[in-house]
């Protein structure tokens, strides 16, 4: 039996939020088990509500169901030793995700987003059960995320605000504003579709680390065979 559980691996509370929350809808519609992982509870944050971020997580993740859990890392000291990366893995090991979802490396974000997102992946190749792995766009834009994959988010953007909602210790950041995410959204689009949409679509993006294509997991969530493509009866 295919395997349908998807991790999503990231330092705090609301980063899976802002980076893929619409995907990981996306995922929960088909019929996935979404696993949301924050290795710390975001606890530092400059907020002085930064402590009921752990409560606002679990609010956040049941507006589609997914499961959470939040390990107890230091918020701004997540260090890329053995017991960071042990912990991904054991995670990884329990679920057995086909998907695995983090941050981008490499992008001079936030130091303990470069942990995170390093553990997550290098732990991810290591695992046969991981088919897809990507890394998230950094919540401020920066010219160092080149996308090569988008995922179309539009019937899944209500989900995506309203998880960011939840957060209002964090919401006076620019970035967790409504038009900020909406902005994004749409200028994805147009990177992913055309120039020139008739109608407004929203799209996350990612960097593509791994990704391995299983026919079988089309059609996952039916368990049946799914019509042949044109073109593959022709040939």
């Amino acid at each position: 039996m295919a395997n349908t559980s998807v991790l999503a691996v990231f330092a705090h509370p609301d980063d899976a939020e802002l980076g893929c929350f619409g995907t990981l809808a996306g995922f929960t519609a088909a019929g996935y088990d979404v696993h949301i992982l924050a290795l710390t509870n975001g606890a530092n944050s400059c907020s002085p509500d930064a402590p009921l971020r752990t409560i606002e997580a679990k609010e956040s993740a049941a507006v589609i169901g997914a499961n959470l859990v939040i390990e107890n890392f230091v918020d701004g000291g997540l260090a890329p030793n053995q017991q960071t990366y042990s912990c991904v893995a054991d995670h990884i090991a329990d679920l057995r995700p086909a998907v695995v979802l983090t941050h981008r490396v490499g992008a001079q974000d936030h130091q303990d987003h470069e942990t995170a997102g390093r553990a997550a992946t290098t732990m991810a190749m290591r695992s046969r059960s991981v088919g897809l792995i990507l890394q998230t766009e950094p919540p401020l834009m920066n010219h160092l995320f080149c996308p090569n994959f988008y995922v179309d988010i539009t019937t899944h953007m209500d989900e995506k605000l309203t998880a960011i909602s939840k957060f209002q210790s964090e919401l006076h950041k620019p970035y967790a504003a409504v038009q900020a995410i909406r902005d994004r959204g749409t200028w994805w689009a147009r990177q992913a579709e055309t120039h020139s949409l008739s109608e407004t679509r929203y799209y996350e993006a990612f960097y593509v680390v791994k990704a391995k294509l299983d026919l079988t997991m089309l059609g996952v969530t039916t368990g049946t065979r799914r019509d042949a493509p044109a073109w593959a009866e022709a040939a």
